[in-house]
């Protein structure tokens, strides 16, 4: 369905991680808004049978091969894309794998392709866009796909995957207090469980990083998850109103998530405190009022 955006229409978004899942829905909510999209993705033949897509709904778009941990490839990438239509006005750092599992069972291997992709990655990307986007004038957007787990007051089985969320977030919004001045704004994507097939990244694991690791979920599409349709479109509305975080979760999730964040209000409220021993565990209303938001 077309949401064609005068605010939109007509200026370039790049989306990284795009030849699937958020990365795919993102480059067809902004190409149905009117943008031309590059689709970038490690994925080229994804990235490209996701670029014919986007065209089919009238605008530009352009497919290319990334590795995102490879400065080099990235900055490939920036000129390809500033030959091809001059500007990028929006910067969407996407691409992301994830591992679950045990800290004290996992390698430094893990741990190197984990940030080489989700923190290097994103970081790589803003090398190569920002300097190119300053030079531009008019609106300029980024956009940083972190997630709620690094909002998660006890991320067992997935603290390698949680630090690097953690990263993304803080790095994001360090980079939005930087920019405000260059009027470009930014914003943090936080999903929460999405229809995806991330659980399936080590199909594009280097054998550089060692052997793979456990899947103890399997490969498939995560069930009972909000579509990444929806995650795109959350995102996009967000990038409007230029906000600083967008969370993007399902419907059923919404109160679990409000009492993860309410714990870490709690865990902070005992240490300002120097002993948990006496907390009631209660929010003062102004708290809650920020958690409820």
């Amino acid at each position: 369905m077309s949401r064609f955006d005068d605010r939109l229409a007509g200026r370039t978004a790049l989306v990284t991680g795009a030849a699937s899942g958020i990365g795919a829905a993102l480059a067809t909510e902004l190409g149905s808004r009117g943008m031309s999209v590059v689709v970038a993705d490690v994925d080229g033949d994804g990235a490209e049978r996701v670029a014919e897509s986007v065209r089919a709904l009238g605008v530009r778009a352009l497919g290319v091969q990334v590795d995102v941990a490879d400065p080099e490839s990235v900055e490939n990438l920036a000129q390809a894309s500033y030959d091809e239509f001059g500007s990028v006005e929006l910067l969407c750092n996407n691409a992301g794998v994830l591992l679950l599992g045990n800290l004290t069972d996992s390698s430094m291997d893990d741990w190197r392709w984990l940030s080489s992709v989700n923190v290097e990655g994103m970081l790589n990307c803003l090398y190569a866009f920002l300097p190119r986007m300053r030079r531009q004038s008019g609106w300029r957007h980024v956009m940083n796909t972190s997630s709620t787990h690094a909002f998660l007051p006890d991320p067992a089985f997935t603290a390698l995957y949680t630090a690097a969320k953690h990263a993304i977030l803080g790095l994001t919004l360090g980079l939005r207090s930087e920019l405000a001045a260059d009027d470009i704004g930014v914003t943090a994507l936080c999903p929460g469980q999405a229809a995806t097939r991330i659980l399936d990244s080590q199909r594009n694991r280097p054998t550089e990083f060692g052997r793979r690791a456990a899947e103890p979920f399997g490969t498939d599409v995560i069930p009972m998850a909000i579509e990444p349709a929806d995650v795109a479109w959350l995102a996009v509305e967000g990038i409007m109103r230029d906000a600083p975080i967008v969370f993007a979760l399902p419907e059923h999730s919404h109160a679990q998530f409000r009492e993860q964040v309410k714990d870490l209000w709690r865990m902070a409220d005992g240490a300002l405190v120097g002993s948990t021993d006496g907390f009631t565990g209660d929010l003062d209303e102004e708290q809650a009022l920020r958690v409820d938001r």
